[in-house]
């Protein structure tokens, strides 16, 4: 009996101490450079191969050339941009210098001329014999890629000459060696990829191929010594190499841009022969026919031109039917040169009724020194209408336009209310594209989120007053409402903020413009622009709660295709789906090339499915991205219409080795009895019998990103939830619903009773809580500590504490101003501040810093373009003020989220150091026990603690 108890009793140790020997370890700061991320896929048109990559956070990516027909393989390194020509025999891409030279290069403060330098390469997809052309700046290719592309290297630097040791190197009045310059970067290449020969063009200021690649325009500006190159703008026939003149002159003649039409048969240019020394500021508007002479369109500018205009000589210039567009402007004001500008006063002046206040003016100043008007004018020189100016600034046409008129909506009398009211506000106007004449349809309209036909002969438009559609008979300058009948709101149910709610999507065009989508809250709809047949439902997710995304997934090199994307007569619609109610999303197709299909639900599940490609024919091949928190994202592939799914990556199965997590949707009942739901992380290695530190992450709402995978990464403003998770935390994200006047109220409404239901799990530690946000949820969480005393630590990112200054403050990435972001926006007050200054004054954290108890970590950056850091300013000194624990991070020069890689590795660290210190009772690093002193800013960061100073093994993670 006792040897058997001996013999159970050593078997149950030797299981434990197996299990120790076999716990996977917990991530750590070292691993973010290596975890590698998928790109989406694309397939050439047409065609049979496809290319993704798959790249590390930091360090060389890999690009792969995928047979979809064969499975054959290309592995290639350091490679980007690919360009498969449309034969599908060779793909041309970009390769980078490796990282670690780079970085060496880096290290050791060499020049940008003297480091690492990338290439191109041509591979033959058959054979995959590779062609690199090094030390590459850029290179061109058509819209198409055929038989040709053309580059330009960058010029070898050549070595200064050392200086002598002899007597004469000594004396001062020696001369002294010349260096030669690297001569300007003005050749061009053309290179056959299918027969590899090269042709040099010398003397190339600029060039263009045409859309089919077929051929290339480029204009020469020769050097002193290049006495053989006349100036002027060529045209270059690859196939057998030959340059034709479209226009030359003298030496001092000034040729600016130039742009092919759609067939590549006719070239407008910019251009002057003068040989007046401000010739350049005079250029005239050209077009070449091929077969003809040049045709100077504005030979008589100052005459077509109101006084005071010119061309605007960098503005694009595009084809239609009959005529084309460029641009023109006023003439510009000239500096005073005679005037010393150490003499002259330096200043902005605000003027309360300009249309917009000095930072929106000066963030858009260069957008604003290169504004150009439309005009247009006929091929033969006739019929100019100068179609925009400063009363109406913004006219533009749809590509393939055929209706001669446009619509234009100016909200320049509304400028300045737009600086507190988000409500779309504008004159709508018909243009005449052969008069120029403009008709007023509607004043102050609500019209938004505007979508014109492929020939621009109707606009779908959204009134988030009336919440409805309508649609615009542009000829005629007639509204028509259009949804109201079916009977399904077409705004956005769900949105809690103080103002006009948006429409779910924007509005989709047919290809042949018979007919555009709308989209409920969860289907597509059929409208037809005449008005002539009733709406027609495309989807059925309602009755599941499921909703319909349209994604584009073809690589159409034969259509254009708009902004908004577009529904091809010969191809069937993809969509991404997403349950509301568990949260599964999917991929759908509906074939509306056959009269009575119906939606095919391809594919769904506890996944993220997402940026499908489609190959053509009647069995396409589809790529996609497939992925959940547990599995990591990987491209898929699915060749039988989902009935089997095949993967193609694993971009990272070191995950395996690591205690990872898993994820769940939980529910609550929020206090005033709505129901509430959000996400809990849990560590893989998850045990019951444990106690768990918690923390809190939120901002608005997050639990329909329950399948989104997740990767460890360096943390630009939050928590990274792969990282703590492994570390041994709960992560909880609760989903925040926000009612007008009380954000910060209603975050303790959904949150709280959501902690209360973590904490009757006898796994959590209710003592040791903690809570973080950025932006919003850095207000969220700055606020919540001054109501309660429930966590035990509280990291706020980009906190505003006072309403009452932030209303008033700049959002100076934009330079637009804060108000509407309170009256209308995300701060959900609803009411300016002196008729809400209540309001303002409850919902500010710095008015109720007296009570906090929380120790809390404020990260506010001193370039912040959204939030002001004077915000976090305010409430780190108040808190100081009032004996409050609390530290602040200002990484210099950064924004609102980190953009530095090397900060961003930096706040992982001290995230993680100040909650291991009050959820686990880590030692408390220097940084936060005594702090950095400026005197040693960059020597040392306080990262080790005072009773064992392992501040090298922490940078060794860095």
């Amino acid at each position: 009996m006792k040897t058997t108890t001996r013999f159970v009793c050593f078997t149950l140790l030797l299981l434990a101490s197996t299990g120790v020997l076999a716990q996977k370890p917990a991530l750590d700061h070292s691993v973010y450079d290596g975890w590698k991320s998928v790109s989406r896929a694309t397939i050439q048109d047409g065609g049979d191969w496809a290319a993704y990559a798959v790249n590390p956070q930091e360090g060389d990516g890999t690009l792969y050339l995928y047979n979809i027909r064969t499975g054959k393989t290309h592995t290639l390194d350091r490679a980007s941009r690919p360009v498969i020509s449309a034969d599908a025999t060779k793909a041309v891409y970009r390769i980078t210098p490796p990282f670690q030279e780079t970085r060496q290069a880096k290290i050791d403060k060499k020049k940008p001329e003297e480091r690492p330098k990338g290439s191109i390469a041509v591979i033959d997809l058959k054979s995959g014999a590779v062609k690199e052309f090094p030390r590459v700046l850029n290179f061109k290719t058509g819209d198409i890629l055929g038989d040709y592309i053309a580059f330009q290297e960058e010029e070898e630097k050549a070595p200064a000459a050392k200086p002598s040791k002899d007597k004469a190197s000594k004396d001062s009045t020696a001369e002294k060696p010349k260096v030669e310059k690297p001569s300007a970067k003005t050749t061009v290449y053309v290179l056959n990829i299918k027969t590899l020969e090269v042709d040099t063009l010398k003397s190339v200021e600029s060039y263009r191929f045409d859309r089919s690649g077929r051929k290339m325009a480029y204009v020469t500006k020769p050097d002193k010594k290049d006495s053989v190159t006349v100036r002027g703008l060529y045209l270059y026939d690859p196939t057998d190499r030959t340059s034709t003149p479209v226009l030359t002159g003298g030496k001092k003649a000034s040729f600016g841009n130039f742009f092919f039409d759609e067939n590549g048969t006719r070239l407008a240019f910019y251009a002057t022969l003068d040989t007046a020394k401000e010739a350049e500021k005079a250029q005239d508007l050209y077009l070449w026919e091929r077969g003809g002479e040049p045709l100077r369109l504005m030979e008589h500018a100052s005459a077509l031109l109101a006084e005071g205009w010119e061309l605007a000589q960098k503005a694009d210039v595009k084809f239609y039917e009959d005529f084309l567009t460029f641009g023109t402007r006023p003439v510009p004001p000239e500096k005073d040169t005679t005037l010393v500008d150490f003499e002259q006063a330096q200043l902005d002046i605000w003027v309360w009724n300009e249309d917009y206040i000095q930072p929106i003016q000066k963030n858009r100043l260069s957008r604003e020194k290169s504004r150009s008007y439309l005009a247009r004018i006929g091929f033969d020189g006739g019929g100019f209408v100068q179609l925009a100016d400063e009363s109406l600034p913004t006219v533009s046409l749809v590509e393939g336009q055929r209706c001669d008129f446009t619509l234009v909506a100016s909200d320049k009398p509304y400028r300045i209310r737009r600086q507190w009211d988000y409500s779309v506000c504008a004159d709508l106007w018909r243009v005449d594209l052969r008069s120029g004449e403009r008709k007023l349809i509607e004043k102050a309209s609500a019209l938004g989120m505007a979508v014109e036909s492929p020939d621009g002969a109707y606009v779908a438009a959204y009134d988030e007053k009336a919440r409805n559609w309508y649609v615009i008979d542009v000829a005629e300058g007639t509204l028509r409402e259009v949804s109201s009948s079916i009977g399904n709101a077409f705004w956005d149910e769900e949105d809690d903020h103080p103002a006009f709610p948006p429409a779910y999507a924007g509005a989709i065009w047919s290809e042949d413009g018979s007919f555009f989508w709308i989209r409920d809250r969860y289907d597509w709809w059929q409208i037809d622009p005449l008005g002539k047949k009733a709406p027609v439902r495309k989807t059925f997710g309602r009755e599941e709660r499921r909703t319909y995304t349209v994604v584009m997934p073809y690589s159409r090199t034969d259509v254009r295709i708009p902004r908004g994307g577009l529904i091809f007569n010969d191809r069937p619609v993809w969509f991404t789906t997403f349950n509301e109610v568990t949260k599964v999303t999917g991929l759908a197709r509906l074939d509306v090339t056959r009269r009575k299909a119906k939606v095919e639900q391809l594919a769904e599940g506890p996944y993220t499915y997402n940026f499908p490609a489609v190959s053509g024919g009647r069995k396409p091949v589809v790529l996609y991205t497939r992925g959940n928190f547990e599995e990591g994202s990987d491209i898929w592939m699915s060749r039988d219409g989902f009935r089997t799914q095949v993967r193609l990556t694993e971009a990272n199965p070191q995950q395996k080795e690591y205690n990872w997590g898993t994820v769940e949707l939980v529910k609550w009942t929020a206090s005033d009895g709505t129901p509430a739901e959000g996400l809990l992380f849990k560590p893989e290695d998850f045990d019951p019998s444990r106690k768990y530190p918690v923390i809190c992450y939120f901002y608005e709402r997050n639990s329909e990103t329950l399948y989104r995978s997740r990767v460890p990464s360096p943390s630009a403003s939050t928590v990274n939830i792969p990282y703590f998770v492994s570390n041994r935390y709960l992560v909880f994200v609760p989903d925040i619903r926000y009612r007008d006047g009380h954000p910060g109220k209603s975050c303790m409404n959904f949150l709280m009773p959501g902690v209360d239901m973590l904490c009757q799990q006898p796994w959590v530690d209710g003592d040791h809580i903690g809570i973080q946000g950025q932006s919003w949820g850095g207000y969220q969480t700055a606020w919540l500590i001054t109501q309660t005393d429930r966590f035990a630590a509280a990291g706020a990112g980009a906190p505003v504490s006072n309403m009452t200054s932030a209303y008033g403050g700049i959002r100076w990435e934009s330079g637009v101003a804060r108000t509407a972001q309170y009256e209308q926006g995300q701060s959900r007050i609803g009411k300016d501040l002196w008729e809400g200054f209540d309001l303002y004054v409850e919902n500010s954290p710095l008015f109720f810093v007296p009570k906090v108890t929380t120790p809390v970590l404020i990260m506010h950056n001193d370039n912040d373009g959204a939030v002001p850091w004077w915000q976090g300013i305010e409430f780190f000194n108040a808190l100081r003020r009032c004996g409050k624990q609390a530290w602040m991070l200002q990484y210099n020069d950064e924004a609102h989220n980190l953009k530095e890689r090397r900060n961003r590795k930096d706040l992982s660290v001290r995230l993680q150091q100040f909650f291991d210190h009050f959820l686990k009772g880590a030692p408390m690093p220097v940084w936060m026990s005594r702090g950095v002193p400026a005197t040693l800013k960059g020597i040392d960061y306080g990262l080790g603690t005072d009773a064992c100073d392992d501040t090298d093994n922490l940078n060794a993670d860095l």
